[in-house]
């Protein structure tokens, strides 16, 4: 692919000509990139915007306040269009308070037209006749200067983007499925502003650490703390210092000194030699916890008993294979096993009863809910 041309943007007069250049467009295209692979405190690195013509690159280091662009991505009129937008919406909300109101998300449109392959260098192929190379997607965009060929490869990124979004809009209509889309793409907006106030503890959220028993997440907790401080300190990304399944390994069968620490695979020398005697003081105090003093995991809810539930689910998802092979769909598109689970637990007597399920949506409600409704 041919660099595509674009301008840079380093002060809030660059902003504020390139925001007042946009301002008459009615779709732009936008994308970011993070330190997240490379530092603890993840920050917006670099914003990618394009309209139909041009494209900027915006340094928020050195641009500083990005309130103009807020303002631009918040008009409702201005449609945005990402491919995988939770992600960049969550970080603009985080670090810079920037809501946006229109998005068209090209990775749920191309979901919803159950695309083989939903990445977007494979969509740009597909439809655009466009090969992107993504050796740049875990560089480290913190650093500065940012050399010519990680500028090109981020302009690449938002140049094509409202093109596929044409061509994927044209695609729903065509199968019906527009008013899906616009549902999915309303329901973006909120998820940056709807988190948990008390969310999970990270050692918590490790794939495989709710499977441990009390006295081994004590110890992952404790090395998991101990990750975190030496990351912080650092200004590295976690697993960088040590990785999710050393952690785990070493809170299944603690090792009882530094030397069955160091035989530990993932544990090299390199990590003894900086960290050696805090990481086995840290096993130390988790193996060492009172009993009363382990964590504990929250239980899940109970239902009464239900004889019944196991063969309502099976029919559930039976009535659900087939309409996701009858419309052409991915399986969550019709219905995740999580709300299958959800119906068959709380029986909908109706398509009102079923359409008040946290989660559901309307077109699920109205394209599959009577085939589930039957089943139950």
């Amino acid at each position: 692919m041919r660099p595509v041309a674009y301008s840079t943007v380093h002060t809030q007069e660059e902003l504020a000509r390139m925001t007042e250049a946009l301002s008459a467009s009615p779709v732009i295209a936008l994308d970011t990139e993070a330190s997240s692979f490379h530092r603890y405190r993840v920050r917006v690195c670099l914003v990618q915007v394009s309209d139909r013509d041009r494209t900027w690159l915006v340094d928020p280091f050195a641009a500083g306040d990005l309130a103009p662009l807020g303002t631009l991505l918040g008009r409702p009129e201005m449609e945005v269009v990402i491919h995988d937008a939770d992600y960049d919406l969550r970080m603009l909300a985080q670090e810079q308070g920037i809501r946006v109101e229109n998005v068209f998300d090209t990775l749920v449109a191309a979901e919803l037209l159950n695309e083989p392959e939903i990445g977007l260098a494979s969509l740009l192929q597909k439809y655009i006749g466009i090969h992107v190379d993504k050796k740049f997607q875990k560089a480290d965009w913190s650093k500065r200067p940012l050399p010519a060929a990680m500028l090109d490869y981020a302009a690449g990124d938002t140049a094509h983007l409202i093109a596929l979004r044409d061509i994927l809009e044209i695609r729903l209509k065509e199968k019906g499925r527009w008013n899906w889309a616009e549902e999915e793409f309303a329901l973006l907006t909120d998820a940056p502003f709807n988190l948990q106030d008390n969310p999970e503890p990270g050692y918590l959220r490790m794939k495989g650490a709710k499977l441990l028993k009390p006295h081994q997440l004590a110890v992952l907790r404790e090395v998991h703390a101990w990750r975190e401080g030496v990351a912080e300190r650092m200004d590295r990304a976690p697993f960088m210092v040590i990785g999710n399944e050393v952690l785990l390994d070493l809170a299944k069968e603690p090792p009882t000194d530094e030397r069955a620490l160091a035989a530990r695979k993932g544990v090299g020398e390199k990590v003894m030699g900086r960290h050696g005697r805090a990481l086995m003081e840290a096993v130390h105090r988790g193996t060492h916890l009172p009993k009363e003093q382990w964590p504990r995991l929250e239980r899940p809810k109970r239902w009464d008993r239900d004889p019944d539930h196991d063969e309502r689910l099976k029919r559930l998802k039976t009535v659900r294979d087939r309409l996701t092979s009858e419309h052409d769909l991915r399986m969550g598109i019709v219905a995740s096993n999580l709300l299958l689970q959800e119906i068959s637990r709380t029986r909908p007597g109706d398509l009102q009863a079923l359409a008040a399920l946290p989660g559901i949506r309307r077109y699920q409600v109205e394209m599959f809910g009577a085939d589930l409704l039957a089943a139950v």
